[in-house]
């Protein structure tokens, strides 16, 4: 951290002898590059922590420290590794086979950049003087290298299983449609892919399905490709120096965290160093109460639980990252067997008094209760980019701090504080007016999820949809990513009494209780740990 301040001083000193004789957009640019180089440095700086993290004493092995830093700060990176290794499997046959030859699948930068274009131009237009590579590293976790070598594999994912008109698709690709569809279907469906492509168009090209129908049948190669490959992480027992193994293929978790690390935030990287060492201290409290679930139990709950999901578009996997928060997969299959390991030591609680106690205090969350809300965020990523500001969460409490002092003195109501604020993201149409919301909606525009929950140890839309008074402005509270300053403004109560000796409704309770029960019993074991 010393040599980071040393840094910051000499290009502080460097910003004071050039920035008078420069035009003042050459000055803004000036400043973003420097502080990227800063950001960058810190993270290096970061970084290196991983190799020394303890928990209670016990040093953990840097091997899996970085590897668990891959999953956490780069999970979608490692799924993208995935449908690369298909690549490289079907190129490898494609070629070897005789059918394609090796020169059809080079794609240089510009092939690249020509693809690219249309999306940057559109960008550029509705966002002006937005930075598109900063909005891409903050989105998707890419530098602007990762990102075109994305889309570059993107580009050949379709050169070999989508080369020209669907009769002209290779037969893996066909089989992995077919598979998608209802047994007696598949044929007859690719044989109407085919007759939608003969012939041209109005303009006499060749006719092509639309994009969002290419876009389907990428899905469907790509999960036949899954089900029919060996795919392991971390969970099914691969030694800590392996990220990721496709069949034969595999990730070392050195290189792949020299991957991930181009396009990361420090605050990524805090946060997932933090993971690691909330489930180290959680993991050995379980097994203090000879609780912690073994490999073998843990693979068999897990392929028990997944399997109804899996079966539809509602996989574990799309559950666990697009509606709980999970930075990819394998995050929440280590979080699920701490939480089914916990489930084995309060079993003697899970009963109908103590389920239906829990139903009754949350009835407004299960039985469609709602709460209206308006609040004034202070974020901590910049508003047009969401990228991490320097110093961004200190920074928006200062602001929070200052606004609410406003409110509290009678120097403004909270209704023209609202309307004069201006840290909305781009795509905020609410802008701080949230009306009538249920819980799981209210977390989403206050970018809370089961994930951040445990790190934050307190959720504020739990606080704000059940506790809160109503007709009260509270503040500043903390989020994920920012402050909030929010007002109650009523609640509509539960629509009806939930019933636990339902069985469907039994299972839905016994999932949050179990949930609600994990939470508070972690932050009581987080307390007392001591992390180095």
């Amino acid at each position: 951290m010393l040599r980071f301040t040393a840094t910051a001083a000499l290009f502080a000193a460097a910003l004071g002898l050039t920035a008078a004789a420069q035009d003042p957009q050459d000055q803004i640019k000036m400043l973003r590059r420097q502080v990227d180089v800063l950001s960058d440095q810190l993270t290096d700086e970061r970084a290196r922590l991983l190799l020394d993290i303890k928990v209670n004493g016990k040093v953990l092995d840097p091997k899996e420290v970085k590897r668990e830093a891959v999953y956490l700060t780069g999970g979608k990176l490692v799924e993208a590794k995935v449908a690369d290794f298909f690549i490289l499997e079907e190129l490898k046959r494609q070629i070897d086979s005789g059918k394609r030859r090796a020169e059809e699948f080079v794609i240089n930068e510009e092939d690249v950049l020509r693809e690219l274009a249309p999306m940057k131009t559109d960008f550029e237009t509705k966002n002006p003087g937005v930075d598109f590579w900063e909005v891409v590293r903050s989105q998707y976790g890419l530098s602007k290298e990762t990102f075109l070598e994305q889309r570059r594999q993107s580009i050949l994912f379709d050169k070999l299983f989508f080369p020209g008109s669907p009769k002209d698709w290779p037969d893996i690709t066909k089989e992995a449609i077919k598979a998608q569809t209802q047994s007696d279907q598949g044929p007859k469906f690719i044989e109407q892919l085919e007759k939608a492509t003969e012939g041209v168009d109005e303009q006499g090209n060749p006719k092509k399905l639309p994009e969002f129908w290419v876009n389907m049948m990428r899905q469907f190669v790509q999960k036949g490709l899954r089900s029919w490959s060996d795919i392991q992480y971390a969970s099914n027992g691969l030694p800590a120096d392996v990220v990721l193994k496709v069949n034969d293929l595999q990730w070392g978790t050195d290189e792949a965290f020299a991957f991930i690390k181009k396009g990361i935030y420090v605050q990524d990287l805090e946060r997932a160093m933090q993971e690691v060492a909330v489930r180290e201290a959680l993991r050995q409290e379980l097994e203090k109460n000879d609780a912690y679930v073994s490999d073998e139990v843990f693979q068999e709950r897990y392929e028990a639980y997944r399997q109804p999901y899996d079966s539809t578009p509602f996989t574990v996997e799309v559950i666990a990252t697009r509606f709980k928060g999970y930075p990819c997969l394998e995050a929440y299959r280590a979080r699920w067997r701490l939480q089914t390991s916990y489930a084995d030591l309060i079993a003697d609680q899970i009963n109908t008094e103590n389920l239906q106690a829990h139903a009754d205090k949350y009835a407004a969350f299960f039985a469609d209760g709602q709460v209206s809300i308006d609040v004034i965020p202070f974020q901590a990523r910049n508003p047009k980019t969401g990228a991490w500001e320097p110093n961004g969460m200190d920074q928006a409490k200062t602001r929070a701090e200052a606004v609410f002092a406003s409110i509290e003195k009678k120097e403004k109501t909270f209704d023209e504080a609202l309307n004069s604020h201006l840290e909305f993201f781009a795509n905020d149409e609410k802008r701080g007016r949230l009306g009538f919301l249920p819980l799981n909606q209210l977390k989403q525009q206050l970018r809370e999820n089961e994930f951040t929950t445990l790190h934050d140890g307190f959720s504020i839309s739990d606080y704000l949809f059940f506790e809160a008074e109503v007709g009260t402005i509270v503040g500043p509270i903390a989020g994920p990513d920012g402050y909030f300053i929010a007002r109650i403004n009523s609640r509509t109560p539960a629509r009806r009494k939930i019933d636990v000796t339902n069985e469907k409704e039994r299972e839905l309770v016994r999932e949050d209780y179990i949930s609600h029960r994990f939470f508070d019993w972690a932050n009581e074991v987080i307390g007392r740990a001591k992390f180095e």
